[in-house]
């Protein structure tokens, strides 16, 4: 039976419309109703709130829910779940539940876990990185690397309220997403998790992206990983890094903020040691910068067991007990995720035993829990999202897909124009990617791991049958190809055949599907060496090869861009990107993706994202070559700009903006997209060095053939200061009285120490003279 205040809590609820958008409520008209909660709660149940537990561990080997097994936990009042018996391995053919099944199950466990906790539900979580990445027939987006190379914030709130709709139609509420990280190192095995290597464009992406999660109403958006995981200074997935204040305030927090701006309702912190001090007992950084400078009042959540890890990885602490007591004490953390046994409930409850204060500790972080399940509206409906059931899978989502999937697809060389190919063209299609929609879609996808293969994904079109759609009477596919660049010797033979019998050769290569450390670790950058060799044994046939990479990372190419006709970066496109790459390869869609990250050429330069400082140089001390740099992509049509103007060139007051306009003209044969971006540079800087220039701004406009637009952008004081480089400071801004130098496309060299340089007409410059700084002197 439920207690009395179940109904004092009905009583002060507000109630929620079928779909508004968030914030549900303003935040602290739930407090009144927390606060009841709360105070109704023992010992047992307040402990409870701050433990999730791993939903796989009550199904068998063929899937059946434990019920007795799930009880015996109930009973411990555990106050969340996460994840479910797919993430690792499918059974008897199946690779997941339809949204229908999962709701069977999730709601069998609420009713339980009601009749072993006074009626109090548990908030469950899962990770929904490019759609609802777990629910059989939902459609899966690109992976977020995809989505930052759309340039197309629009593109990215929809694939964002896809994933939470779908997610709540299973019953499921709290999506583990977006990752907020920067990509700083392209061996890192995430890179394809983030949306790129550059703090403004995560930023812009990280609003739209939470605004269309959260816009359902019911789902929770969990920014993550708090922060500073990407900097991995080997490539190895969990490595402890060294961070400056300068650089966690001015890099790594922006995407942060622009979440929390957002509404953002959790967050997760990260698996390593940031300065020594790992980050779920880190008080500078779970403290003084999430919650005092940041000003986030949400819910925190540890990634996986790495409150236990304080033990077994990082040997921080000698025992649960005492990685409870250094996470718990030391910082905000609320909740220890995926705790696999009784240790941290033991541990909290011998802590408050022997210090019965810290239990007002426990009630702090089970009243954020608390609260949040309170936002969306567990206690009314444990089990929310039957009413979108139904609309899992439908055409309109496969639309968005496909046109996100198009949108993000970056041509990167395209000698001679031999692209577009005619529909007519006799094409040999080839490659262990060619025939393989789990490899399109990577991690996260049904599984943890992803897949190999095409009958797991029911919406899926792999590149062979968006081909074979187009022109399948002049396609022949063969593959001898193995993802490690294995091949035998008669292989290689039969395609090095059917190549000289064609046109064009269409060459797909990458990577396989992984994540995270186990499957996503490698030392070396270079894609293997035998796909390189096989695809150039191809082209010395005389056939025109287009080489389409299919992969989460800038895999090393050594020569063979100048082997080859064409390189298209396909990434992760998931399911729809076989008939996006088809369509582009035959001129059906003119590509307009820009790379979100560069793409390095050589193994030393692989660390130097384009926004580097100025005194980072290669080995001959002058420009480091890249194979693309941050945000190239070709066209089909040529872009043509021009009258760039400034509406000031004196900025004397912090309160005064600078209005930007360039003319953009599609001055090709068709129609395209293109996006303007804007780079900003500071030549000299006294607080740390400048970088070589960073995005401030962009857009992306869709021009037919002749037309022409004017694009406007207006920078702010926010785009030329930056952060006070002192964690604890309150956020405080500073810009120096200096020349600022504009940029207008990512190609444009402004030779800002050249003083005799000739002028660049898509370069312009700006004097800041408000004779102090804003906030004071940093000095």
């Amino acid at each position: 039976m439920l207690k009395s205040w179940v109904s004092a809590v009905c009583c002060l609820a507000l109630g929620l419309a079928a779909h508004q958008s968030t914030p549900l409520v303003a935040a602290d008209q739930w407090d009144a109703q927390t606060d009841v909660i709360i105070e109704s709660m023992d010992e047992d149940q307040l402990v409870g709130q701050m433990v999730q537990v791993a939903f796989s561990r009550f199904f068998n080997a063929s899937k059946t829910f434990d019920e007795d097994k799930f009880r015996a936990y109930a009973k411990l009042k555990i106050g969340s779940y996460l994840s479910g018996p797919w993430q690792s391995s499918s059974y008897n053919g199946k690779y997941g539940w339809t949204a229908q099944e999962w709701r069977d199950v999730l709601s069998r466990a609420q009713e339980i876990v009601k009749e072993e906790n006074d009626g109090h539900p548990f908030i469950f979580g899962i990770d929904s990185l490019h759609g609802a990445g777990f629910t059989s027939g939902a459609v899966l987006f690109g992976q977020p690397i995809n989505g930052a190379a759309t340039f197309n914030p629009d593109l990215i709130y929809e694939m964002g309220r896809i994933a939470g709709r779908d997610t709540l139609a299973a019953g499921t509420p709290w999506i583990f997403g977006p990752m907020l990280e920067i990509s700083q190192n392209p061996l890192w095995s995430r890179v394809y998790e983030t949306f790129g290597e550059d703090p403004y464009l995560v930023s812009t992406i990280a609003e739209s992206l939470i605004k269309g999660i959260q816009s359902n109403n019911g789902s929770a958006a969990c920014m993550k990983h708090w922060i500073g995981y990407s900097k991995t200074p080997t490539g190895h997935d969990k490595d402890g890094v060294t961070l400056s204040d300068y650089d966690l305030l001015n890099y790594f927090l922006l995407p942060f903020k622009a979440a929390v701006d957002a509404g953002v309702l959790s967050a997760m912190e990260n698996y390593i040691s940031v300065n020594g001090i790992p980050t779920i007992a880190n008080p500078k950084l779970m403290n003084n910068l999430l919650r005092e400078d940041l000003g986030f009042e949400g819910m925190t959540v540890s990634d996986f067991a790495e409150i236990e890890h304080l033990n077994t990885f990082h040997r921080f602490a000698r025992n649960d007990e005492e990685a409870a007591t250094l996470s718990v004490k030391r910082t905000s953390i609320d909740m220890t995720m995926a705790s696999s046994d009784y240790g941290f409930i033991n541990a909290t409850k011998a802590i408050i035993a022997n210090d019965s204060s810290f239990i007002n500790r426990v009630k702090e972080s089970a009243r954020r829990v608390v609260k949040l399940k309170l936002q969306l509206g567990l206690y009314d409906n444990a089990v929310p999202g039957e009413d979108l059931v139904d609309q899992v899978g439908n055409d309109d989502d496969k639309a968005a897909a496909l046109n996100s999937a198009r949108e993000s697809i970056v041509l990167l060389q395209n000698n001679d124009s031999v692209l577009q190919i005619p529909e007519t063209a006799k094409v040999f299609l080839t490659g262990h990617s060619a025939d393989n929609v789990g490899y399109q879609c990577g991690g996260w996808s049904l599984s943890q791991q992803g897949y190999s293969g095409n009958d797991m994904f029911p919406n899926g079109i792999s590149v062979k049958d968006g081909f074979q759609a187009i022109a399948n009477e002049t396609v022949t596919y063969f593959n001898g190809l193995n993802y490690t660049g294995t091949y035998n010797e008669s292989d290689l033979a039969q395609a090095k055949e059917l190549a000289s019998q064609a046109e064009y050769t269409i060459a797909v290569i990458g990577e396989h599907s992984y994540t995270e450390k186990t499957y996503g670790d490698i030392n070396d950058l270079a894609l293997p060496a035998g796909q390189i060799k096989y695809v150039t044994e191809l082209a010395s046939t005389g056939t025109k090869v287009i080489v389409v990479l299919v992969g989460g990372r800038p895999r090393l190419l050594g020569e063979l861009p100048s082997n080859v006709h064409a390189v298209i970066n396909a990434m992760l496109p998931c399911e729809l990107g076989g008939q996006a790459i088809a369509e582009i390869i035959y001129g059906r869609v003119n590509p307009s993706g820009r790379m979100p990250i560069t793409y390095p050429k050589d193994a030393g330069n692989i660390l130097m994202p384009y926004n580097h400082r100025v005194s980072t140089q290669c080995a001959s001390g002058d420009y480091c070559e890249m194979q693309w740099e941050f945000g190239h992509g070709l066209s089909y049509t040529e872009f043509t700009y021009s009258d760039l103007t400034l509406s000031r060139t004196n900025v004397t007051s912090i309160t005064e903006t600078v209005d930007v306009s360039v003319v953009v003209k599609n001055s090709g044969s068709v129609a395209g997209k293109e996006t303007v971006l804007l780079f900003l540079t500071q030549p000299f800087r006294t607080i740390s060095v400048p970088e070589v220039k960073q995005l401030k701004k962009f857009t992306k406009v869709e021009l037919q053939a002749g037309d022409s637009t004017t694009v406007n952008f207006t920078l702010s004081t926010d785009d030329w200061s930056v952060y006070y480089p002192q964690i604890g400071s309150g956020l405080k801004k500073v810009a120096e009285d200096a020349d600022y130098v504009i940029a207008i496309k990512p190609e444009t060299d402004c030779d800002v120490y050249n003083e005799t340089a000739v002028a660049n007409p898509l370069c312009a410059t700006f004097t800041l003279q408000t004779g102090e700084h804003p906030y004071g002197s940093f000095e």
